[in-house]
């Protein structure tokens, strides 16, 4: 047997310790009780000569940690989970941001944003404020609802009498007009969604040819959908070089992301995402199983589920 060989046991060994042995909160309150019942089982004999004495403290000690542990597994459906509510950055008080998990002073950034003349113009625009985490986006988008600007008097046109174009859809024809003029020309940046573009598309950005537009389809399957460019980088073979060819050719849209159903998902399917091993996937079975329905990352983050940097790297594609 080789050495190399030799050293995959060890490992083996480990990570099937370390597998068996994932605890949250809550087991190892229930743990740690069962162990002192365990420590007064084995000590009380020696302290009381009378064998009678010592059976009734035990039988009373096991009545009062059915009890105790009865209660204990009550207790986490009894948390309120995280108050969230359908909300327009552009309007909403400080008070109610604090309600949806802002802190005082997040809230006040928010609000003193706004009343400098800063405006949120689509959910995006909000989840790049400096103030909104990426796990904090990710919990919020669904209830973000950014009510349109009131529609601007109707501008005459002379010559034809059509009311002048509405502003966004001047903008969508300027970025096509931009497109197809860096096609022809080769001049301008030829723009491109990352999560819907085709085959074709991707092969518009600098550097990118059939061999990497393979890849970022196959990569961008695996995961989902991509939340950020940087993502691009954990394909092989992009490294921060040719990134940086295509990276202001970029454009993202996170409603394309396909999320996962946390609270129906099969452990097989949910290791199958890049950033969830098959550690992380048996602990977060274990714990719905244990919970009933999961109501939020923070709450796994909370019992200790996930850690902050797989919380930060897997919010976005959960779905409560």
């Amino acid at each position: 047997m080789s050495k190399r060989s030799k050293k995959k046991y060890p490992l083996r060994f480990i990570l099937f310790i370390k597998e068996w042995f994932v605890f949250f909160n809550a087991e190892r309150l229930g743990i740690t009780a069962l162990i002192v019942i365990l420590l007064i089982v084995v000590i009380l004999p020696h302290f009381f000569g009378n064998s009678e004495i010592a059976v009734e403290d035990i039988e009373r000690l096991k009545k009062e940690m059915d009890i105790f542990l009865a209660e204990m597994k009550k207790q986490p459906a009894k948390n309120k989970p995280d108050t969230v509510f359908v909300f327009d950055p552009n309007v909403i008080d400080s008070a109610s941001l604090v309600l949806l998990g802002f802190s005082p002073r997040q809230a006040k950034s928010i609000v003193n944003y706004r009343n400098k003349g800063g405006k949120f113009y689509n959910k995006e625009s909000f989840g790049r404020s400096f103030v909104v985490s990426e796990e904090m986006y990710a919990r919020l988008y669904y209830y973000i609802d950014i009510k349109p600007a009131p529609p601007k008097k109707e501008k005459i046109v002379e010559k034809t009498g059509q009311p002048e174009e509405n502003k966004a859809i001047a903008e969508v024809k300027d970025v096509v007009k931009e497109n197809k003029e860096s096609n022809s020309t080769g001049k301008k940046i030829y723009i491109v969604e990352l999560n819907s573009a085709d085959f074709d598309e991707l092969q518009k950005f600098r550097g990118i040819g059939e061999y990497y537009a393979n890849k970022i389809i196959e990569y961008r399957n695996k995961l989902g959908g991509f939340y950020k460019p940087e993502q691009l980088m954990e394909i092989r073979g992009i490294d921060s070089v040719r990134f940086e060819m295509f990276r202001n050719q970029i454009l993202i849209d996170t409603s394309h992301i396909k999320r996962i159903k946390i609270n129906t998902v099969t452990e097989s399917d949910l290791a199958k995402h890049p950033y969830i091993s098959n550690f992380i996937a048996k602990a977060i079975i274990r714990y719905r199983k244990f919970k009933g329905t999961i109501t939020s990352t923070d709450e796994m983050l909370k019992e200790k589920v996930i850690n902050e940097q797989q919380m930060e790297k897997t919010a976005v594609y959960f779905e409560y």
